[in-house]
């Protein structure tokens, strides 16, 4: 007889029906079937009236900005930036403060479900300490700038900054390094260039925020005579290994280019729709063949790391710019958030199936919303809400049991955020 990790036991499988034993071993799942035998797992979850899921993964953030959240609501990118955010994180950004706000993002996180996220920040070695504690996946890099911030001066030292960042953590188990140039409007092509080729040596991703706004199309045309797609493609710098934030405001053309290059996508419609940046055409984008994953962008701009709300605002979004109500169905919405995030951070997981990797949730049905259930995914995405998903499970460790947290201290972390709220309110007065 075969022993387990775990088993989740009698839950609902939208593809298979009801009454389903998932067994784990070794943070894979192993064995999908009626009624396995309990007496050979380790640990066993009683699943019944739940609905098990993948669980998300959320390919563009920037978790500590969950310490700045509401703050300067109701401006355009760049006044947000320009006159609130960026001389608030002048002012306040640390290692401790983007420890405490990793830890407040963490714990969002864990609760709406998410076991993986890809990140860009300052003092990423801090979100790194913070992600071993909570035990979920990250793909984590230095911000690459111009312009001198706290942790560097100039190009040089912040591609040093990432250069160490992937020494100390290439094949860490939860943690893999990502090489992040903010934006072409941000970087020269030769700061581009020093970061695909660290990238490039390194076998690592390179995530760059790409055509979010009007405006920042604009600047880019104006300094290089290009589009911000087509002037990163003049450079050399668009590759398989790329994955572009936002990507609101592409031509025709551009979008061939993506796809000609195998170039990835990270969406992330509430901050576009927040900042009034616009809305990517992200189902034409699928369309085509191209690798869309989901991202929130950071609680400050969203203002929430929720990735069931943004998938259900995905789905809808899109039928109604499009007038077309299959524009992106509830399984397409579903796979963008999941498996399409794991595919992008070359991770086999995202699908409840056996040889994936356990990366799943079990969610409460049993709720007047999800009642009657008659297309458990459809009414997943158009129904449910975080506070359903009753247990989370991360390469086979639980990590959220009955909305109990398994890895961090909820109380503590609530209290710190607090002191930092009071701490930056009174800099505001």
């Amino acid at each position: 007889m075969e022993s387990y990790d775990l088993i989740v036991k009698e839950v609902i499988l939208p593809e298979r029906g009801e009454g389903f034993d998932i067994a784990i071993r070794d943070g894979k799942i192993v064995k999908i079937d009626k009624g396995i035998e309990k007496d050979f797992s380790k640990e066993v979850l009683l699943g019944k009236g739940k609905i098990a899921l993948p669980s998300f993964a959320n390919v563009h953030t920037h978790v500590p900005m969950s310490l700045l959240r509401g703050i300067g609501a109701d401006l355009p990118l760049m006044d947000w930036l320009q006159k609130v955010i960026w001389p608030l994180e002048g002012r306040f950004v640390s290692p401790e403060f983007v420890r405490d706000g990793t830890m407040l993002s963490l714990l969002e996180m864990i609760r709406s479900g998410t076991t993986l996220f890809m990140d860009m920040y300052f003092f990423e070695e801090f979100v790194a300490e913070a992600v071993q504690e909570a035990g979920i996946r990250a793909g984590l890099g230095f911000g690459i700038l111009d312009f001198p911030t706290k942790v560097a001066s100039t190009p040089q030292e912040y591609i040093e900054r990432a250069r160490k960042f992937v020494k100390d953590f290439k094949g860490s188990e939860l943690i893999f390094p990502v090489i992040c140039p903010h934006a072409a409007y941000t970087c020269s092509p030769k700061t581009l260039a020093m970061a695909k080729e660290l990238a490039d040596s390194e076998g690592l991703l390179l995530h760059i925020h790409v055509a979010e706004t009007k405006s920042e199309v604009e600047q880019v045309k104006s300094e290089y005579g290009n589009t911000p797609v087509k002037h990163l493609e003049s450079v050399g710098f668009l590759d398989s290994n790329v994955l572009c934030a936002h990507m609101v405001w592409l031509e025709e053309e551009e979008i061939e280019i993506v796809k000609e290059r195998d170039v990835k996508i990270a969406h992330c419609p509430e901050s576009n729709l927040k900042l009034a940046s616009g809305v990517a055409p992200v189902h034409r984008y699928i369309e085509r063949g191209i690798l869309v994953g989901l991202g929130t962008d950071g609680a400050a701009s969203n203002d929430n790391l929720d990735m069931l709300e943004e998938l259900s605002t995905m789905a809808k979004l899109h039928k109604g710019v499009s007038l077309n109500a299959e524009a992106i169905n509830a399984k397409t919405a579903l796979r963008v958030a999941t498996e399409n995030g794991f595919s992008i951070a070359g991770i086999k997981a995202g699908r409840i199936e056996e040889g994936y990797e356990a990366d799943l949730i079990l969610l409460n049905s049993e709720v007047p919303h999800l009642q009657p259930l008659y297309d458990p995914v459809a009414q997943v995405v158009y129904s449910a809400n975080s506070g359903d998903i009753d247990t989370v499970i991360c390469r086979g460790r639980v990590i959220m049991e009955k909305r109990e947290l398994k890895t961090l201290d909820e109380e503590r972390i609530l209290h710190t955020a607090k002191k930092w709220g009071e701490r930056i309110k009174s800099s505001l007065s």
